[in-house]
């Protein structure tokens, strides 16, 4: 199911499933931001279509990352559209051209679920443009600004449009659901809590007024004033209850680290619909302690 929703005269989000939001912008040229999972392609382009548009009509297609939520439909897209030109950070790029290990760490990841998610298609290096910050994609009356920003992934990067003053996130800032709080995204396997939080403060220093979240839809940051600092303190503790947790007893597997996890953090058990999300940020913060040598 898809749902389209008018966010100001140029651009538009497309909620897949009500989980993942694709943005798109229409200038002189037409772009897309995001791209979901591979199954969810036709669901996608029925968007597109609702727009009175098909994967022809899409001129960019801007990844923050190379996740699978987030980059998985690129290669369908770029097979229904040889002349797509697809941006995304140079260290992701190479994951677009020859997907193996991405597709084996969501296999690793999503375990027997994976046929819920699908396989990537391979991408042509003709296809790819590699950005970062100091980088600006023109669209017309539209300059999207890239900027770096490492931490959930270290090869994510955010789009400023200046025009709208939003940001177009990924998962730099975690996950904003309606009616739900803000929630940390920190999965294996390049999570770094301490370039995440610098991320953050490189946002927040753009002043957006909106974050046009992938997860999920546009959050007026108006009334929001603790916004970032609020993200930053919640990085800082899960972080450390996970340490606590794994100090206390060292021979606790990762499925008992995250039961822990949740008695240490008691509000986290009313989002039940967020626990995969929850134990694929515990794993990841675990990776980073032990990568970080505090483990």
């Amino acid at each position: 199911m898809v749902k389209i929703e008018d966010v100001d005269s140029r651009i538009q989000a497309l909620i897949l499933n009500n989980i993942r939001t694709c943005w798109l912008i229409r200038d002189e040229k037409t772009i897309l931001i995001e791209s979901g999972f591979p199954v969810e392609t036709p669901t996608l382009v029925s968007g597109l279509e609702k727009l009175s548009l098909t994967p022809k009509d899409i001129d960019f297609l801007a990844l923050t990352h190379v996740h699978i939520d987030h980059a998985g439909g690129a290669g369908n897209l770029a097979q229904a559209n040889p002349h797509l030109k697809i941006f995304v950070h140079a260290m992701g790029a190479k994951h677009l051209i020859n997907p193996v290990k991405l597709i084996d760490s969501v296999k690793r990841a999503y375990g027997k679920n994976f046929s819920a998610v699908g396989a990537m298609e391979a991408i042509s290096s003709e296809m790819i443009r590699p950005v970062t910050t100091g980088d600006t994609i023109d669209l017309g009356n539209t300059q999207l600004e890239v900027y770096y920003t490492p931490g959930h992934a270290k090869h994510h990067v955010v789009y400023f449009d200046r025009t709208s003053e939003s940001i177009f996130s990924g998962d730099a800032l975690g996950s904003k659901y309606k009616n739900l709080p803000n929630f940390v995204l920190s999965p294996p396997a390049d999570y770094n809590k301490e370039l995440a939080k610098k991320s953050i403060d490189l946002i927040k220093d753009l002043k957006p007024k909106r974050i046009n979240f992938t997860h999920c839809g546009a959050y007026d940051l108006d009334g929001d004033d603790d916004f970032y600092e609020n993200l930053k303190a919640k990085h800082d503790r899960w972080n450390r209850c996970i340490l606590e947790i794994v100090k206390e007893d060292r021979q606790l597997n990762s499925d008992e680290v995250f039961k822990k996890f949740l008695e240490k953090i008691p509000e986290l058990k009313n989002y039940p619909g967020q626990f995969f999300s929850f134990n694929l940020s515990v794993n990841g913060i675990l990776l980073y302690l032990k990568k970080s040598g505090r483990l």
